[in-house]
């Protein structure tokens, strides 16, 4: 890989000299590029499986979707009993983080 490496800087080195165009540069580096054999994956050894048990991810979307209606309900039932806007944020980014919370220790298991 080394050596490969070498070619391509001394095919840019001879560019910036002026001894090759860009035409002859990019031709250069394709040759050289195409030199280089492809890997193939080695089929002999089957994938482990997978160690971790995962949890079905279905429950996720109407969770979140849940939290953000409760989010929104919560804001704004206090701002109309309150009138205050900045009692109503306070209020929502408490309930958001309750939930998030919620949802980090579901994610968890």
């Amino acid at each position: 890989m080394t050596a490969i490496l070498d070619d391509i800087r001394r095919l840019d080195a001879a560019h910036a000299r002026g001894e090759m165009s860009t035409v002859e540069l990019a031709a250069a580096k394709a040759k050289l590029m195409d030199s280089i054999p492809d890997i193939t994956p080695d089929t002999t050894e089957p994938a482990p499986p997978p160690t971790q048990a995962t949890e079905p991810r279905g429950t996720l979307g109407p969770m979140l979707m849940f939290c953000t209606i409760i989010l929104i309900v919560c804001a704004g039932v206090a701002l109309l009993l309150t009138g205050d806007l900045l009692l109503s944020a306070t209020l929502a980014i408490t309930v958001l983080a309750a939930f998030t919370v919620m949802l980090f220790r579901q994610l968890d298991g």
